[in-house]
C-alpha cells in the first residue's frame, strides 16, 4: 500500500528555552497544548541550536549546515539566495511550501524556497546589525540587546510583536483552509509544508494580560544560581553583560521575578497558538495525514549567571525545543536522549516527504535518531553536537563542542571550559584544568582543531564584517530601497466568476 506524503507543519517560537515548557519539566510553565503534542509524539530531551542567535540559527536550521560553513555569522548577514534549504527540496519535489511570519532572512532573497510568504518580518531584511570585532565593547551599536527589556517587562494592551504574532495566528489558519480548498478544486491531494514561526517570547518581555495573569497565584522559580561567573574564568559572560548594560545596571530580584513572569506569559501565549493550530487542523480532518513539529532558534537565560536573552553556549541559551507529533506510522513515539540540534530539521523533513537527500548537511533525520536510540544502537557520546558563535559580544571566534554529557568552549584568547553535565548540570564547575578531565580535554580540543582553522575562520569573518559594513553604508546614500518582504494584496472573496468564487471558498461540514 502506498501511503499519501504527510502534510509538514514546523512551528517556530523565538527565544523560547526548553527549560520553560512543561514537556521539559517546568512545574510553573502553562504550556497544555504544546505539552499534548510531547505526550503523544517523540521528545528530544536534549536539542541545541548551531548558534545561539536568531539570524544565523534559522539559515543554519532551514540548510542543514552550520553558519560557518554557508557564510552566515550574525544578524547582519545575508543568506544567500543560492543555498538549497528544506523549502526548496520539499517544492521541486511536489510540496506546497508557505512561511508564515518571522525567519529573520538578511537580504534580497526574502523567501529561500517558499512559494509563498504570506506576511512580512518583524525585523529589517538590510545589513543593519553588522557586528565589528575591533570595536570596543563600550562602545555600544544602537542595536545591541539593552537590560532595559528587564527593567520594563510587564503588560502591555498591544506591541509591535503582539500585533505581528496575531497576524500570524490569523493567517496561519486560513492557510490551512486555504490549502484543503485549493485540493478540493483541484481534484488532487497535494501535500503541504508549512512554517508558521512567531517573535514571542522574545524580549522585550510584554505579554497580553490575560496570559500576564495565569501567573498570578503560581510561583515561578527565581534563577537558581544568579550568580555572574568568574570573569577569569568566563570572560565572555562579562562581555555579554556589558555589550547590554548589565555591567552598570543590575536588576533587583522584584525586577528579575516580574521579567521571568513576563516571559512565562509570552511562552502561554505561543502555547495558545499551538492549540489553535492543532484544533483547526483536526477541524478540517487533516490530523491523521499531518505532522507537527514544535522548536525555537535559541533559548534564554532569564537571568541565570546573571545574564539575559541569547549569545551564551550555556544550557539556557543554546537547548530548544524539540518536539515531533505526527502518525505513528511516522514519528516514534517516546522520549530520547540521544544529542540533536537544529541541523536535523532539515534531513527529518527529507525524510517524512520523500525528497531527494541533501550531499552537503551536517545533520541526520530525529526520526532516525529515535530509532537507533530504540534500537540500542547510537549513545549520547557517539556523536559530536557544534555550536558556533561568531556574532557581537565576542571578539574571536567561539566553538563549543557537546559530547554525550560533556560540553566543551573553545575561544582564542578565553580560557578554555568544560563543564561535566552529569555531576554539573548547572555549569558552575569549569574542569578544564582538572587533571582527570586532560585526556577529555585534549580529544576535544582535537576534534575541533580537525574541523576548524580558527585563524583562517577569524579572518574570514572579519573580512565579512568590513565588507558588509562599506555595504550597508553605500546602500544608505541616495535613493533607498530596504529589502523588506512586501506581501502580495490578496485576492478573495467574490471577484469575476461569482458563484465558482464561492464554491471554491466553501468548505463543507459533512456532519451537519
Amino acid at each position: 500500500m502506498t501511503r499519501k506524503r504527510p502534510n509538514i507543519i514546523v512551528v517556530q517560537a523565538d527565544q523560547m528555552a526548553a527549560q520553560a515548557l512543561g514537556a521539559y519539566g517546568d512545574q510553573a510553565a502553562k504550556t497544555p497544548n504544546i505539552d499534548a503534542l510531547a505526550d503523544e509524539g517523540a521528545v528530544f530531551d536534549r536539542a541545541y541550536c548551531n548558534t545561539p542567535l536568531c539570524a544565523p540559527s534559522r539559515a543554519s536550521m532551514m540548510t542543514g549546515r552550520l553558519p560557518s560553513a554557508i557564510g552566515c555569522y550574525d544578524n547582519g548577514d545575508d543568506f544567500a539566495a543560492s543555498e538549497p534549504t528544506f523549502a526548496h527540496r520539499l517544492r521541486a519535489s511536489g510540496y506546497h511550501t508557505a512561511l508564515i511570519g518571522r525567519m529573520h532572512f538578511i537580504g534580497p532573497d526574502q523567501q529561500h524556497g517558499f512559494e509563498e510568504r504570506l506576511t512580512t518580518d518583524v525585523y529589517p531584511a538590510d545589513l543593519d546589525m553588522v557586528p565589528d570585532w575591533n570595536r570596543p565593547l563600550e562602545e555600544r551599536l544602537q542595536w545591541y540587546h539593552d537590560a532595559d527589556a528587564v527593567f520594563t517587562a510587564g503588560v502591555s494592551k498591544a506591541t509591535v510583536q503582539q500585533d505581528f504574532d496575531d497576524e500570524v495566528g490569523f493567517r496561519t489558519l486560513r492557510h490551512l483552509n486555504d490549502r484543503v480548498r485549493a485540493n478540493q478544486a483541484a481534484g488532487e491531494d497535494l501535500p503541504f509544508l508549512m512554517v508558521t514561526s512567531f517573535i514571542h517570547p522574545h524580549d522585550p518581555y510584554e505579554p497580553p494580560r490575560e496570559h500576564w495573569d495565569r501567573f498570578a497565584d503560581d510561583g515561578i522559580a527565581d534563577p537558581a544560581h544568579p550568580e555572574v561567573p568568574d570573569p577569569e574564568q568566563d570572560p565572555h559572560s562579562h562581555r555579554l553583560r556589558a555589550m547590554s548594560g548589565f555591567d552598570v545596571r543590575e536588576p533587583g530580584i522584584d525586577e528579575v521575578r516580574r521579567a521571568r513572569r513576563a516571559y512565562y506569559a509570552a511562552v502561554s501565549y505561543i502555547d495558545d497558538h499551538v492549540g489553535r493550530i492543532r484544533e483547526r487542523v483536526e477541524e478540517l480532518g487533516l490530523a491523521d495525514d499531518t505532522v507537527i513539529v514544535v522548536t525555537s532558534d535559541h533559548g534564554d537565560m532569564l537571568g541565570e549567571k546573571g545574564l539575559w536573552y541569547k549569545m551564551s553556549p550555556y544550557e539556557q541559551s543554546s537547548r530548544v525545543p524539540m518536539i515531533v507529533h505526527g502518525p505513528e506510522h511516522l514519528v516514534p513515539k517516546g522520549r530520547f536522549a540521544n544529542t540533536v540540534c537544529l541541523l536535523d530539521l532539515m534531513p527529518t523533513l527529507l525524510e517524512l516527504s520523500g525528497a531527494p537527500g541533501a550531499s552537503e548537511q551536517d545533520g541526520q533525520s530525529l526520526l532516525e535518531t529515535a530509532r537507533r536510540e530504540s534500537a540500542g544502537e547510537a549513545a549520547p557520546e557517539d556523536r559530536d553536537i557544534v555550536i558556533e558563535y561568531l556574532a557581537e559580544g565576542t571578539l574571536r571566534p567561539q566553538l563549543t563542542m557537546v559530547r554525550g554529557h560533556l560540553k566543551y568552549i573553545l575561544c582564542p584568547g578565553d580560557p578554555e571550559q568544560l563543564f561535566d553535565l552529569s555531576v554539573d548540570p548547572a555549569e558552575l564547575q569549569n574542569r578544564a584544568a582538572e587533571p582527570e578531565y586532560a585526556e577529555t580535554v585534549r580529544k576535544m580540543r582535537a576534534a575541533l582543531g580537525a574541523r576548524y582553522d580558527l585563524p583562517e575562520l577569524e579572518a574570514e569573518v572579519l573580512e565579512s564584517q568590513a565588507s558588509r559594513r562599506l555595504v550597508a553604508e553605500a546602500l544608505q546614500k541616495g535613493r533607498v530601497n530596504p529589502w523588506d518582504f512586501q506581501p502580495e494584496p490578496e485576492q478573495r472573496y467574490v471577484r469575476g466568476d461569482f458563484w465558482g468564487a464561492l464554491g471554491y471558498g466553501k468548505i463543507s461540514d459533512p456532519s451537519r
